[in-house]
């Protein structure tokens, strides 16, 4: 019966140490996931402030550029064009310097003679 009663223990303090492990295991875990979602949180923060900022920089550039055809009341915009969705994936940054590079573009084609009409001062 002694040998039966030290098995039992054996088994009872196997299993002790393995529930052990085990709670330090999911500890470990969920420590881990807690601090993968809270990077993840702020990656998606990050990007919602990134994207706000694109938003606002698209919308400052268009108003600038209506601005620049003030005087040409033959040209006519029905308003803000819709982003284009077929455009290749890009960073924000690259997004920002297409956006430059187009911006830079539209208006030294403004300085080409004859593009458009010109107020006589």
């Amino acid at each position: 019966m002694t040998d039966a009663v030290e098995r039992y223990r054996e088994l009872v303090e196997a299993a002790t140490e393995a529930g052990a492990a085990l709670r330090e295991h999911d500890r470990a875990t969920a420590e881990r996931l807690g601090e993968a979602v809270a990077k993840g949180k702020q990656r998606q923060e990050e990007s919602a402030r990134q994207r706000e900022e694109a938003i606002a920089d698209a919308d400052a550039r268009w108003k600038a550029a209506l601005g620049a055809l003030w005087d040409e009341r033959w040209l006519r915009s029905d308003g803000k064009p819709a982003p284009d969705r077929s455009a290749p994936p890009a960073t924000p940054e690259e997004s920002r310097k297409a956006m430059d590079e187009a911006y830079v573009d539209f208006h030294d084609s403004l300085a080409k003679p004859g593009l458009l009409r010109r107020r006589k001062a």
